[in-house]
Formats: structure tokens, C-alpha cells, sequence
């Protein structure tokens, strides 16, 4: 979560608006034997809240972004140079539309010591 907070991909909310706002449940996965990532944080948007929704169900639906097999192989073949990349961090770098923020809140602390 520190490192979403430093490269900007979720920021501290100060204040608070009139709109109801969605907290996206949240956990970690552990597999230790990863040299890269052996601690990543899973959210939950299919998870239904008291009024039997999910953010999942409200938000649009984009369709879907991947070619079929037969058209991603013919297309990758008429160029005569291919590069690859690495879209670890990829669903994080999409912007929210700034007014659509409260639907994707957390609840986060920095340390396991409560504060009051």
C-alpha cells in the first residue's frame, strides 16, 4: 500500500464530500517463495454491501479489451519488429474520473498500532 501511496496511485482523503462513499475490501496475498513480489494487495470490487450491490455492478462495463488468439498471431506477424513490456502496475495508472473517486476508497494504515 506504501508504495501505491508514493507513486501516486491513491492519495490521503481530507475532506469529506455529500456523497456516499464505497470502501473496496481488501487483503493481502503472501507467497514467500516470490523474489519480486512476495507480499501484493488483492481488492475485492465483486464484494456486495448491505444493499446487495457491488462496485462491480454499478460501474459501466468496458467490454472486453483482448483480441482472439487467430487476430493477436496475425497482427504480431505483419510487423517485422515485436517489443514486449510488462504490465505489472497496469490497472493502477488508469485515472478515475476525479468525480467517481468515492466509489473507490480503502481504509489503509500505515502501521498495526491504532491511533486515537
Amino acid at each position: 500500500m506504501q508504495e501505491n501511496l508514493d507513486l501516486g496511485h491513491m492519495q490521503q482523503i481530507i475532506d469529506e464530500d455529500n456523497t456516499k462513499p464505497y470502501y473496496i475490501p481488501h487483503h493481502c496475498i503472501c507467497k514467500p517463495e516470490k523474489t519480486t513480489t512476495p507480499l501484493r494487495v488483492v481488492f475485492d470490487t465483486s464484494a456486495k454491501t448491505s444493499t446487495d450491490q457491488s462496485l462491480n455492478s454499478i460501474l459501466l462495463n468496458g467490454g472486453s479489451i483482448r483480441d482472439d488468439l487467430f487476430s493477436l498471431v496475425t497482427r504480431f506477424r505483419t510487423h517485422e519488429y515485436a517489443f514486449r513490456a510488462d504490465i505489472q502496475k497496469m490497472y493502477r495508472q488508469i485515472l478515475a474520473e476525479p468525480s467517481q473517486r468515492y466509489l473507490q476508497r480503502i481504509i489503509w494504515k500505515e502501521t498495526s498500532q491504532w491511533r486515537i
